[in-house]
């Protein structure tokens, strides 16, 4: 605002663009890592990284912050972030929420140093110096990209203790046969071949006959699930994927809560620095809110993943819990945020309540999708996040603009946690009823 354009308005949309890119793209950048892996999409990422904030020193428009900062540089954030949302479900089986919550405080982390290194950049070395900077330090990304084991392409997912212990049919439709799977010993193979003779018979002998329908749901043998593998990625491309993981109406209702989450979130955080200003604090008071924030985020991710942990605790209700307390501290920063201390306060205990949900994206969709189909479905719901995060900001500043009360963001932003919460659970009355029609 002080150095490209006054406007508080179009300044929003700066830093909107790059959240709402980072997390609009999420179903390419699911798409991407499916197909070439964590490894190069973590790697690219951060070379876009370098490259937006690169081109981004050198702007001097709203226009063309928006495209570098904005834009490519949302792009490379968006693929980096997929594969965080990713690889701890591939490569944790006990503990998953907790490896989650762990691998989530990176955010948290930069969001605590990060308030007051950019209010030291910006003093010392200006905005477009800080782009800069700022672009050297995200193509660290590169590097940590590179060291990230690739996961076993003869198992690339690997089942939950609950999947495991459970018995693996196969179920012919015509003859209503039912071969126990669950046991290892030479009769029950060869009824499992048997079985997939008279399918195969039956599909040969005549198109008239009804067709038998054969599903597999763990391979007897190494060779054949490879097969078995291939002609499922030749039939099935992820476009169709996609399609099946739409038609889940639990998944659909959840990432519904994680655009109205996201409108909260994105209010918040985004307007906490001038909405401070505004209340008659100095920029480097203003910036140390972010830093309480970035405390109260690194706890609160820590503890939603230890707890989700718990097989006792389920995941979609501690994130109704998590996200209707945002809102009501967001309800309360309205009337008591007049002195420095309670707003520190304040966001320092919003953070605590609304960024575990952070941590728990990842192992309940698992929970809902299964872990074959994370990494196409963590990026749709980092889409809706993304819906969130590129209209947040500019329809609460033009909330301000209309009404010259600050304070109006702060309720649109806890309305919208409240009503995330109330989406979130119905993504478990959608579970039962699915469950129901499953019995």
């Amino acid at each position: 605002m002080e150095e490209v354009d006054g406007d508080v308005t179009k300044t929003s949309w700066i830093g909107s663009t790059l959240f709402g890119t980072y997390t609009l793209l999420g179903p390419i950048a699911g798409i991407v890592q499916h197909r070439f892996g964590a490894r190069l999409t973590a790697m690219t990422g951060g070379l876009l990284m370098l490259l937006g904030m690169l081109v981004a020193s050198f702007c001097q428009t709203v226009i063309s912050l928006l495209l570098t900062y904005g834009f490519v540089a949302g792009v490379g954030l968006g693929l980096g972030g997929n594969v965080i949302g990713v690889i701890p479900g591939q490569y944790f089986r006990k503990r998953r929420p907790a490896a989650y919550g762990i691998c989530m405080t990176g955010s948290g982390a930069g969001l605590f140093v990060g308030g007051p290194l950019c209010q030291y950049l910006l003093h010392h070395y200006n905005l477009h110096g800080t782009f800069l900077i700022m672009g050297g330090i995200g193509f660290n990304m590169c590097v940590a990209g590179a060291l990230l084991r690739p996961v076993n392409p003869d198992r690339p997912y690997q089942l939950d203790d609950e999947q495991e212990q459970e018995r693996v049919v196969v179920k012919t439709v015509q003859t209503d046969d039912i071969v126990d799977m669950s046991k290892s010993d030479e009769t029950s193979l060869s009824l499992v071949n048997e079985a997939h003779t008279r399918h195969m018979q039956a599909i040969d002998s005549s198109k008239d006959q009804p067709q038998v329908t054969t599903q597999f749901e763990e391979s007897t043998s190494l060779n054949e699930t490879k097969h078995i593998r291939k002609m499922i990625c030749f039939n099935w491309p992820l476009f169709r994927k996609t399609f099946h993981i739409f038609g889940q109406f639990p998944f659909v209702v959840y990432s519904l809560s994680i655009m109205l989450w996201s409108l909260g979130e994105a209010a918040w955080v985004f307007h906490l620095p001038n909405y401070a200003e505004y209340k008659g604090r100095s920029p480097s008071e203003a910036a140390s809110l972010l830093t309480a924030m970035g405390a109260g985020s690194m706890f609160s991710r820590v503890f939603a993943g230890i707890a989700a942990s718990d097989s006792n605790i389920d995941a979609v209700l501690l994130q109704v819990g998590l996200s209707g307390l945002a809102g009501t501290v967001s309800f309360l920063f309205t009337v008591g945020s007049s002195s420095y201390m309670s707003q520190l306060a304040f966001s320092y205990f919003y953070a605590t309540y609304s960024q575990g949900i952070n941590t728990l994206i990842g192992p309940i969709i698992i929970n809902l999708l299964g872990l074959p189909h994370v990494a196409v479905a963590y990026g749709i719901v980092c889409f809706f996040c993304g819906l969130g995060h590129l209209l947040g900001p500019p329809i609460t500043s033009t909330l301000y603009k209309g009404s010259g009360i600050y304070e109006y963001t702060y309720v649109f932003a806890g309305a919208c946690l409240v009503l995330g919460s109330i989406a979130t659970a119905l993504t478990n009355i959608g579970r039962l009823n699915t469950s129901t029609q499953e019995i």
